[in-house]
């Protein structure tokens, strides 16, 4: 009984992927800070089309309008990432160990 009160409460508390929205045109929030392992998903929410670039210069999410795409970060470190649509779309995911 004991053991499936701990398991309960485990699941509850896990983590699901920390959201980032893709408005028009912003990421909001524009910084985020996860801990290793964790995925963060983008949420498309706003009406123009957007993407996700890595500055290491991966591709991240296609360019759409609507959906979501995940990430998991595996390592700590800095993740800068932007919209090749609109430069002044930017934003950072802060991995920590």
């Amino acid at each position: 009984m004991i053991l499936q009160a701990a398991l309960a409460v485990l699941a509850v508390a896990a983590p699901g992927p920390a959201q980032v929205s893709i408005v028009d045109d912003a990421f909001r929030p524009r910084t985020l800070a996860v801990r290793r392992g964790r995925a963060v998903t983008w949420r498309w929410q706003g009406r123009r089309r957007h993407d996700v670039w890595f500055a290491s210069g991966q591709r991240r999410c296609r360019a759409r309008r609507a959906g979501s795409c995940t990430r998991r970060f595996r390592r700590a470190g800095r993740y800068e990432y932007f919209c090749t649509l609109h430069g002044s779309m930017t934003g950072l995911v802060r991995v920590r160990r």
